[in-house]
């Protein structure tokens, strides 16, 4: 194989690893969704919590603004899941 054919293995191998970490992330992003639902929490409850508009907020559901590690334990505290309950079915 040849320094080009490697490159290009490279990129699908990296291509493939970011279409994992999608599933991933919007899978994280639908468990949010779910337990804010179950526990009767509205969108705007948790905006109030983080101090964020609830647009701005709406766009982190929807995966249009990346949710940041920091916010999201801020969501876990208020929904009052620990980082490790809400994980433990992801692999």
């Amino acid at each position: 194989m040849n320094k080009k054919e490697k490159e290009k293995e490279k990129e699908k191998e990296k291509e493939k690893e970011n279409s994992n970490i999608n599933k991933t992330y919007f899978a994280i992003l639908d468990k949010i969704i779910a337990e804010r639902k179950a526990q009767g929490v509205t969108q705007m409850d948790i905006c109030n919590y983080l101090g964020i508009g609830e647009n701005g907020y709406f766009k982190v559901e929807k995966g249009t603004t990346k949710l940041d590690l920091l916010r999201l334990l801020n969501i876990l505290e208020f929904l009052k899941i620990s980082p490790s309950t809400f994980f433990k079915e992801f692999k």
